[in-house]
């Protein structure tokens, strides 16, 4: 009787366990069941307005892109309105006992070696002796890659220059800058070369004297010997 009994109850527990089971196995289905459509009927909330077949309209954001443009200056930090002037001349303007081998350079206020004013600036630049133009090479370093010398212009002669002789760089008006600015007028700007150096004096008298002396000595042996014959 007890083992009837036991029997049943074990067999009880078992239903009771299955039906629990099969019962959280519904409810789990029911569940994802339910969140699939959920997700797929949403109303687009968190970002969208939906329009109720899942593909909601995505929330849109003005969005304003701020633009630049460049500077109208002309490569110095200075603006378009200034004028080109010449800040620097080496040798200094009208200068004296410039040596022959010297470097003539020209240091301008803007940016004169752009691309743009290159060529026209390298023909407005010429060295003059008096009335005859002196071969020179005109040259500007490339301001992209030499950006702190895009306001220098080099000019190097082809021939050695003459001592004691008075030179001019001339730089026409049509020299201009990155931004378009010009020369107010032409530049002249002299210079002279060292003078010749002069022989000492002294030198000079000292060796007259010693070949004077040897010319005496010489006469002198040439009489002696006569004398002795």
């Amino acid at each position: 009787m007890n083992l009837i009994y036991k029997e049943k109850k074990k067999m009880k527990r078992k239903l009771g366990s299955s039906l629990i089971l099969s019962f959280l196995w519904i409810l789990l289905f029911l569940l994802g069941f339910g969140g699939s459509a959920l997700a797929a009927g949403g109303d687009g909330s968190g970002g969208g307005s939906g329009n109720g077949n899942g593909t909601g309209q995505a929330a849109t954001s003005d969005i304003t892109t701020e633009t630049t443009t460049p500077g109208s200056g002309g490569g110095t930090g200075g603006g378009s309105d200034e004028p080109l002037t010449l800040v620097s001349a080496t040798p200094a303007v009208d200068s004296t006992n410039v040596a022959v081998d010297s470097a003539i350079t020209l240091e301008f206020s803007k940016n004169v070696a752009y691309a743009t004013v290159r060529d026209g600036n390298l023909k407005a630049v010429t060295l003059w002796k008096g009335d005859t133009q002196v071969p020179a090479d005109i040259t500007m370093a490339d301001d992209q890659l030499e950006p702190d010398l895009r306001n220098f212009i080099t000019i190097t002669p082809t021939e050695a220059l003459k001592e004691g002789t008075l030179y001019t760089v001339k730089v026409d008006d049509t020299l201009a800058a990155k931004s378009g600015n010009v020369l107010a007028e032409p530049l002249k700007l002299n210079f002279t070369t060292t003078a010749p150096a002069t022989p000492n004096s002294n030198l000079t008298l000292w060796i007259s004297l010693g070949a004077l002396v040897v010319v005496i000595m010489i006469i002198a042996a040439v009489l002696m010997k006569r004398k002795k014959v």
